[in-house]
C-alpha cells in the first residue's frame, strides 16, 4: 500500500519512527507530505493506517495480492507469445 500524509516539519520526526516500527518505506519526501509504502499481512497494514490517521491520511492506493514463481521461466512466461517485431514502426 502507498500512504500519502501530512507531515509538517514538526511531526515528520514521530511518523518516520512510526514508520520504522512497521518496516515502511519512504518512497517520496516533500515540505509538507511524505509517501510511504508498506507491505506485509493486512492487519498489518491496517494498522499502520490506523496510526497514521491522527496525522491526516491524504490519498492511499492498494493492490490486492500479488505473487510471481522463483526462477528463471515461470509457468506463465510459458504461454506469453512473443512481442511482434516493431523494427518497422517509427515514431512521429
Amino acid at each position: 500500500m502507498l500512504i500519502k500524509v501530512k507531515a509538517g516539519p514538526e511531526k515528520r520526526s514521530e511518523i518516520l519512527q512510526l514508520c520504522e516500527v512497521f518496516r515502511a518505506r519512504f518512497i517520496d519526501v516533500h515540505p509538507e507530505t511524505l509517501i510511504v509504502e508498506v507491505t506485509g499481512t493486512q492487519d498489518k497494514i491496517q494498522g499502520l493506517v490506523a496510526m497514521l490517521a491522527p496525522f491526516g491520511i491524504l490519498e492511499m492506493v492498494q493492490t490486492g495480492t500479488v505473487a510471481m514463481t522463483r526462477g528463471a521461466k515461470g509457468e506463465a512466461a510459458e504461454a506469453v507469445q512473443p512481442a511482434p517485431n516493431l523494427k518497422g514502426i517509427v515514431a512521429a
